[in-house]
């Protein structure tokens, strides 16, 4: 029996997809060592791709779009036993996935460091920077669960050869 060549695709977008939920950005605001008088924040704050698509940000609700794009292909396409007609779209749903991620990525660390940039005001000399913002596992999941549904949908034959493997 041979292996379904839509099976990496669909495990690159469930990765995508499980690792949308997690956290991307962690900001640590005990590293500001802030007045308690000036912020009521203690402890990290995790912030998710979910998130962001609960905010409304564009670039997030596209990834979420482009997850999803991938997963109903593919599942459609097992069920149609027609795996080759899946190929384009999953190229192109997980190329903009990634580029959705980039953007949204720069576009949100933007947003957030101006956002942090008011609280740095209040911060006092001693207070370790370096360690406020940082990037999570979520963010790096989604990437690769792109890639690999990327990879997948390149590796999957066309028609006739598809035919013809299980033929034998």
């Amino acid at each position: 029996m041979k292996q379904n060549p839509l099976t990496i695709p669909i495990i690159g977008g469930s990765i995508s997809l499980i690792c949308f939920f997690l956290p991307w950005f962690k900001f640590d605001m005990a590293a500001l060592a802030l007045d308690p008088m000036y912020s009521n924040i203690d402890g990290p704050i995790y912030i998710s791709g979910f998130r962001y698509v609960m905010h409304g940000a564009t670039f997030e609700v596209l990834t979420f779009l482009a997850i999803l794009t991938i997963l109903g292909v593919c599942i459609y396409m097992i069920k149609q036993k027609t795996p080759w007609k899946s190929k384009i779209a999953v190229l192109i749903s997980s190329s903009y996935g990634c580029i959705y991620v980039s953007i949204g990525l720069i576009v949100s660390i933007i947003a957030d460091i101006h956002i942090a940039s008011k609280k740095f005001e209040f911060a006092p000399p001693g207070a370790n920077l370096d360690k406020f913002a940082s990037l999570q596992f979520g963010v790096f999941g989604v990437i690769i669960g792109f890639v690999l549904a990327f990879v997948g949908a390149w590796n999957i034959p066309k028609e006739n050869q598809f035919n013809k493997n299980n033929e034998t």
